[in-house]
Parts: structure tokens; C-alpha cells; sequence
């Protein structure tokens, strides 16, 4: 019998790749925090001598989820804009806190809950665009999950940068600080195709090019973006980035509402991936991504809730219920959404849309043991005809019982193991007080 350190064994065991089926009473192995094997349970009991063994008899395991789009420290602001569309709700609401209250100890506590509240809900890796990145960066390695964590580049001078260069400096500083870090992917983040003069965004392009780095960009939002490019350019902002050489594999364009025959060229051309992020969209009136139709046309997919200002919350598993759902709506078509399509989406889809796809994503020899365990003994989730139906439509983010990360638990039997819930809550509640009245002070006085 072979060593290993970990078996997981379970009820239904949902790989996503090679194949997106379901394994019934099937087992994985773990040695140094990747999977060695997978198979029926008596095949790897047969095989495999553990020091530990976890058994899920009544559960579904499954790659952790991958939430390819988030704003983390944005938790500290979770309902402080409500029923605005975007532009007044960045103008008016978000930017104005942000310039008060943004800080390194903001984004290290803001990050730290969005980390818990993602765990709690099973996700294990995010991608964070945010100031102050090399703090998320921190946090993430101290609180055990994967993060990609992307750099701002904007114009304008903001609490991180003084300007596109100062950001680029900083940037390149902190990928050379983890260029080899296995839970820490640095990327370029330039904000937006308006936010970022073309100059500029070639630079940003020539850097990623050199080092082989990862681009995330908000891109086509809103109708009114897309208007004011064809009114300034006579086309839309991913034909001009198309034809200015930005678009590119490694390239993650978020939001990608307001898509025609002319963007979906531009993206199969370019090989550039497209973040999904319904909740967001349809919470602010943005639109909507044409997921479902971008994936029959073969563009890379991943999912993501965006920040918890703007979506409210972290459980990726919402968003992955509302992203069928919304396929179906806007297609008049109930095929559209498949469950199983949709899974894939949220694990390995995000994954291989971050360039990730060879580490995490899908529970496969010589990838990372990220995997979690969702509870089936639950009343909504009873009885159990189709494992991935009840996934996507079961409200399973509060089934989420075990998480575990390179095969160390970061959920036990629904309980955080990094992190001190109530000592975390009353440091939120804590700084929100704090803030709040430093906020109304500085109001008064400005008035």
C-alpha cells in the first residue's frame, strides 16, 4: 500500500474534468496538499494507507469554487449605495466613502471578512481588484485560500497611486514578490477601457506580455459606456481594445454586457476571457452577459459575485443559481442554464479564465486537493434526484459543511478554522461605528 495523508471519501463525488459527471461512492488521495488518486472507495482503501481519513456519506465533494471577480474590502461598504444605477452610485456613493475611509487597516479587515464569508460558502480562490493589493495578498496567504489579486491602474490619483506609473511600480514590485507564490497570482488591473488613456493601456499590455501575466478589466458594464465609445470611436470598447493589440488569452474582460456580432468576433480572435457577473449587473441595471451563448461559442467563462457593495454578498453559489436562471429568461429557452454547464462555470470555467485551470478547478491527479463538502441532509435539497440540480438551485451556499484548501481544513462542520467569527464580527461592527461618525463629522464640516 502506497503513503498518503489524506482520503476523502463520498456519496457523490463531482470532478467537473476529465469528465462533468457524477462518481458515486467514489474516494480521492492526497499527499503533500494535491490529489494522487481518484477512484471507486474500495479501489483507493485498497491502494492507500492515510494518517487521516474523512468520510462523506451524505454529502456531495466537489472542486472549491472559484469567484472570478470581487472587490473584497468592499464587504466594509455592503449596503451603503442602494437603488442607484452605476454611474451615481460610483459618483455619489462609493467613491466619496472611499476617499474617507480607505486605508491599509480598511482593506486587511474588509478582506478578512469577505474571505470568511467566502469560505463559509465554499468558495476557496478569488480574484480581487482592489487598492492596497499587496494587504489582500497578506491576508489571503495568513487566512489559507488562493487569491488573484489585481493590481489598480487608473489615471486618476486614488489612496494607493498617484498616478498609472506610480501604480505600475508598485505593481511590478509586488508580482516579483510572489512571482513563485503557490496561493498568490498578481495580475494587472486597469480599471476600464475610459479609465486608462490608450498609452497607457499599451504599457499595461507590454508589461503582461513580458512577464506572462494576467490582465483584468471591467469592460462594456453599461449600455452608456458602450454609447459613448460608438459616439467617440464608431464602435464599441472591445473592437477598439481589439484592434489597439490589448485583447489577448491572458486578459479577463468583466461584466461584457451589450455584446454583438462584432464583440464576439473580436473576443474568439483575441482568445480573451469574459468574467460573468449577473447579480451585479441586474442589481444596478447594467444588463446583461450572454454567458451561455459566449460558452457555445467556445470563449472561456468564469463567474463572479463583483463586490459586496454591489451585489450584497459573497456566496458564489447565488450568483450560479441566477446565472441559469437568467439564461433561461433572456433565451425564452429552459435548456439554456444547464445545471451542469453551470457548475463547470463556477469551478473549472473561472479557473482556466484566470489561467489557473492546470493547478485548481476540477479534482484531477497532480491538482491542488481545494475541494468541499456539501451537506445533502438538508430539507431543501431532499429528495435527491439530479446532484448538480440541487447544486445550482438548492440555495447550497448554507450546505457548505468541510472546506478544504491544498488539503488543510479551512470549514469544519460548518465552523471557520483560521478565524475567530465573533471576534471578527465585533471588529466589523466596531469599525463601522468609527467610521460612520467620522463620516457624518466630516459631512458637516464640509458643509
Amino acid at each position: 500500500m502506497q503513503e498518503c495523508d489524506l482520503i476523502v471519501s463520498a456519496a457523490h463525488l463531482l470532478p467537473v474534468a476529465p469528465e462533468n459527471i457524477v462518481l458515486e461512492n467514489h474516494a480521492l488521495a492526497v499527499q503533500e496538499g494535491r490529489i494522487v488518486a481518484v477512484g471507486p472507495q474500495a479501489e483507493i482503501q485498497a491502494a492507500w494507507r492515510a494518517t487521516e481519513q474523512l468520510d462523506f456519506a451524505q454529502h456531495m465533494v466537489l472542486p472549491g469554487l472559484v469567484n472570478a471577480h470581487g472587490h473584497a474590502a468592499m464587504t466594509l461598504l455592503r449596503g451603503a449605495g442602494e437603488d442607484q444605477p452605476l454611474e451615481a452610485w460610483l459618483q455619489q456613493t462609493i467613491w466619496p466613502l472611499e476617499g474617507r475611509l480607505v486605508n491599509t487597516d480598511f482593506v486587511a479587515l474588509g478582506t478578512e471578512l469577505a474571505i470568511a464569508e467566502m469560505v463559509r460558502t465554499g468558495t476557496t480562490t478569488f480574484s480581487d481588484m482592489y487598492f492596497f493589493p499587496e494587504t489582500a495578498a497578506r491576508v489571503a496567504v495568513e487566512m489559507g485560500v488562493r487569491i488573484q489579486t489585481a493590481f489598480p491602474v487608473i489615471e486618476m490619483p486614488n489612496a494607493w497611486s498617484n498616478s498609472v506609473e506610480d501604480g505600475l511600480t508598485k505593481g511590478l514590485a509586488l508580482h516579483d514578490q510572489y512571482r513563485h507564490h503557490p496561493q498568490v497570482q498578481v495580475a494587472f488591473g486597469p480599471h476600464s477601457a475610459y479609465s486608462v488613456d490608450p498609452d497607457n493601456m499599451q504599457k499595461v499590455t507590454m508589461f503582461a506580455n513580458e512577464l506572462d501575466a494576467p490582465v483584468q478589466i471591467h469592460l462594456h458594464e453599461t449600455a452608456v459606456e458602450v454609447r459613448d465609445a460608438k459616439a467617440e470611436f464608431g464602435h464599441s470598447w472591445v473592437v477598439r481594445l481589439h484592434e489597439l493589440g490589448v485583447l489577448a488569452p491572458h486578459v479577463q474582460t468583466v461584466h461584457m454586457t451589450q455584446l454583438g456580432d462584432a464583440e464576439m468576433a473580436a473576443l474568439l480572435d483575441s482568445g480573451a476571457s469574459v468574467i460573468h457577473c449577473p447579480t451585479s449587473n441586474l442589481k444596478l441595471a447594467s444588463g446583461y452577459c450572454p454567458a451561455t451563448e459566449l460558452i457555445a461559442n467556445g470563449v472561456r467563462v468564469g463567474l463572479g459575485t463583483d463586490g459586496a457593495a454591489s451585489n450584497n454578498n459573497l456566496d458564489l453559489f447565488e450568483d450560479l443559481h441566477l446565472a441559469s436562471l437568467l439564461a433561461k429568461h433572456e433565451h425564452a429557452d429552459p435548456t439554456r442554464g444547464n445545471a451542469q454547464d453551470m457548475l463547470y462555470m463556477a469551478t473549472l470555467g473561472g479557473a482556466e479564465a484566470m489561467s489557473m485551470g492546470e493547478a485548481i478547478g476540477s479534482l484531477e491527479v497532480g491538482k491542488f486537493a481545494d475541494f468541499i463538502a456539501v451537506n445533502t441532509d438538508n430539507l431543501n435539497m431532499q429528495p435527491l434526484y439530479n446532484p448538480f440540480a440541487a447544486l445550482v438551485h438548492g440555495n447550497c451556499g448554507a450546505a457548505v459543511e468541510h472546506v478544504y484548501v491544498a488539503g488543510q481544513a479551512l470549514l469544519k462542520d460548518y465552523a471557520l478554522q483560521r478565524i475567530d467569527r465573533a471576534a471578527l464580527t465585533s471588529r466589523v461592527q466596531q469599525w463601522h461605528q468609527t467610521a460612520t461618525t467620522a463620516v457624518s463629522k466630516r459631512s458637516k464640516q464640509e458643509h
